[in-house]
């Protein structure tokens, strides 16, 4: 029996190896800081992020949930956007396969769930179930299941259509350039041509969006939770 790998299993490997060598060198950074002197570098970029995710988990989770969620919701961050960003350079997006984007949601539906129970009781939680009739559990225990589906679907959908879009492209460019120029043999200098521009919407904007997106959809719905 052959075990075939997914090829999105080596690119994560890969995030996971690269975000492990940035961390351990921003934090030696930031262990040689002088109180006195202002951090440049590595050192400069961990504490704007950190202080960036401490106050966005803050407004939309409640202080008293920062210390908790923060570093969870940095580390999504930064994975999804080197992970959705992985595609320029070539490499098979990890967030284009729906085992890794469904995995990510359930972490996230976990601590929405995590949330509203721990600040309504699990008796209010159930009780909240059955709300505003009993005979309105099924659609109530639907819309807690929604939010699963619909984060790991639309961050999904929208990478994967990203790749496949970007494949078409370069495949029609590529016989468009063997019609026109056909001096030119399989170089396709149409794809190249016009490639950056399409990268910059389907890989970065996009790409950076949908992180955005998702952990704001994290966060903001645990707060509703808490609230």
């Amino acid at each position: 029996m052959v075990i075939k790998v997914q090829p999105e299993v080596y690119t994560i490997l890969i995030i996971a190896v690269l975000l492990c060598v940035l961390m351990i060198c921003m934090g030696n950074q930031i262990k040689k800081l002088d109180p006195a002197e202002k951090p440049a570098g590595l050192a400069n970029l961990g504490i704007i992020v950190v202080t960036w995710m401490d106050d966005f988990t803050s407004q939309n989770m409640g202080a008293q949930f920062k210390k908790h969620f923060a570093p969870y919701i940095g580390s999504l961050m930064l994975y999804m956007s080197v992970a959705n960003l992985s595609g320029l350079f070539g490499l098979p997006a990890p967030t284009a396969n729906y085992s890794v984007t469904l995995t990510l949601a359930f972490i996230s539906w976990c601590i929405i769930m995590g949330v509203n129970i721990h600040a309504n009781t699990l008796k209010g939680y159930l009780k909240g179930l059955l709300e505003p009739f009993f005979v309105m559990l099924p659609v109530n225990v639907f819309g807690e299941i929604a939010p699963l589906l619909s984060m790991s679907l639309r961050l999904f959908g929208n990478i994967l259509v990203g790749g496949i879009l970007m494949t078409l492209v370069y495949t029609f460019t590529g016989w468009l350039t063997s019609i026109l120029l056909p001096f030119l043999g399989e170089f396709n200098i149409i794809g190249i041509a016009i490639a950056p521009i399409l990268h910059a919407y389907f890989d970065v904007f996009a790409g950076l969006i949908q992180m955005f997106i998702f952990i704001s959809l994290t966060t903001i719905l645990a707060g509703n939770k808490a609230a």
